[in-house]
C-alpha cells in the first residue's frame, strides 16, 4: 500500500468518525440514558457459570451416577431436582472443559448453590 492510499484511508476514517460523533452528540440521543441501579447491576454482572448464586435457598440432593450414564442424563437429573437451572448449559460446560470424560460412578451429594465447577469437581474426583 503506497503513501497516498494510506493517507486517503486515514482521511476517510477521520471523516466517518466525525460524522458519527456529530450525529450522536448533535441529536441529544445520549442524554437520559443513564441506567438505573438494577440495570447497571445486570450489565456489570455477566452470566458466569462458576459464580455462586447466593439468592437461592440451599437444597441438597444425592445424585447416583451409574455405569454408562451420559452427561446429558446427569444434567437432566440435576435440572429436574432444581440443582441447576439449565441442563443444556451445564452439559455444554462439562463437554467444553472435558469433565464429561472424567465423571466417576457413585453417589455424590450436591447443592443448588454449587457452581458448575464445584459440581464437576464433585463428580470427577
Amino acid at each position: 500500500m503506497n503513501k497516498a492510499r494510506l493517507q486517503g484511508l486515514s482521511a476517510g476514517i477521520i471523516f466517518t468518525t466525525t460524522i458519527f460523533a456529530a450525529f450522536y452528540y448533535g441529536t441529544d440521543k445520549f442524554e437520559g440514558t443513564t441506567p438505573t441501579a438494577e440495570e447497571a447491576k445486570k450489565t456489570v454482572q455477566p452470566k458466569d457459570p462458576d459464580k455462586v448464586i447466593m439468592e437461592k435457598e440451599a437444597s441438597t440432593y444425592t445424585i447416583k451416577v451409574k455405569t454408562n450414564m451420559t452427561t446429558a442424563e446427569i444434567a437432566d437429573l440435576l435440572s429436574k431436582e432444581k440443582i441447576i437451572d439449565d441442563a443444556a448449559e451445564f452439559k455444554a460446560y462439562m463437554n467444553d472443559r472435558d469433565f464429561s470424560k472424567k465423571i466417576q460412578i457413585g453417589e455424590f451429594v450436591v447443592t443448588n448453590n454449587m457452581t458448575y465447577r464445584q459440581l464437576a469437581n464433585t463428580m470427577t474426583h
